[in-house]
């Protein structure tokens, strides 16, 4: 009987993985393994898990912080029903699935990528930087399941301004009374690459800190926008209510969306730019040059 198991991570992604029966699935941090869970707490090698027919068996394969299930420290759990159990401090939550359970958790994976490549070819420059941000933060938004949002964009170099927000008022996003996470902002914007919490609260970093406990945040991404390897933004969302955490599928559509974003933001950009030329000229009582008038005379 296949299953499905979810990992917790407090400062990633959740990692949730379908897994066939008759196959044995090495669970640890070393990149050799079949279900990879990077924490502090879990061993290179942690456990292994096996499934045959109607049971699955879980196995301390001799990790540091050992296996607890229903709170008891275990070196070997014999499963046949759904159950949480932890590796290490990460909890895990196993799932017990029907074959067609298991397809219909491979077809929405499947749907929800081809929802979010037909999102993306949405985001054209065509509609004008002014649409388009607002339109981006839409679909993040609608993808990670998220409330509330804000984008961050520099034109040309320039300061980053709040460009669009849902959930926030613009005023008290760069103010104290910031009720978001100015520290995943931070973080995102400085070391390039996105900041992702299941609970914030629960997070090492951004647990202590009074913005998050005072505001109730649960689950947050916050993605940076790239240009030739430079941040040139963020898109941030997060959630107050309980609800499903952000997974790692719902992390690389997002990314999808903001690297497609970025490159039509600046496209956008630079249309504007040469549309507001353009009319410049044209107030002036002059017209922009042709390319027949930029070809050179025949001979």
């Amino acid at each position: 009987m296949p299953a499905r198991f979810n990992a917790y991570v407090p400062d990633a992604a959740a990692l949730v993985r379908l897994l066939d029966d008759d196959t044995l699935y090495r669970i640890g941090r070393s990149a050799e393994c079949e279900v990879r869970v990077d924490h502090w707490s879990i061993s290179r090698f942690h456990a292994e898990l096996t499934g045959a027919s109607a049971r699955w068996s879980l196995r301390d394969t001799g990790s540091k912080n050992g296996l607890r299930v229903d709170g008891h420290l275990a070196v070997r759990a014999e499963f046949d029903k759904s159950t949480w159990f932890s590796i290490g401090d990460v909890y895990c939550w196993f799932e017990m699935l029907d074959e067609v359970a298991a397809e219909r958790h491979r077809a929405e994976g499947a749907a929800r990528r081809a929802t979010s490549r037909a999102m993306s070819q949405q985001l054209v420059p065509g509609l004008g930087i002014r649409a388009l941000i607002p339109q981006t933060l839409d679909v993040v938004l609608q993808l990670a399941g998220l409330e509330r949002g804000f984008v961050l964009y520099a034109d040309d170099g320039a300061a980053l301004r709040v460009r669009a927000s849902r959930g926030f008022a613009v005023d008290d996003i760069a103010s104290t009374h910031f009720a978001g996470s100015a520290a995943a902002v931070e973080r995102a914007l400085e070391e390039g690459k996105s900041v992702v919490c299941c609970d914030a609260a629960e997070s090492p970093w951004l647990g202590v800190r009074p913005s998050v406990r005072l505001g109730g945040i649960r689950g947050l991404v916050c993605v940076p926008l790239k240009l030739s390897g430079k941040s040139v933004g963020a898109i941030y969302a997060d959630s107050r209510k309980p609800g499903p955490p952000v997974t790692e599928l719902d992390l690389e559509l997002i990314e999808n969306v903001a690297r497609h974003a970025a490159a039509s933001f600046e496209a956008a950009r630079l249309e504007g730019d040469v549309a507001d030329i353009v009319r410049s000229a044209a107030d002036a009582g002059l017209r922009a040059p042709l390319w027949s008038d930029l070809r050179p005379p025949p001979r």
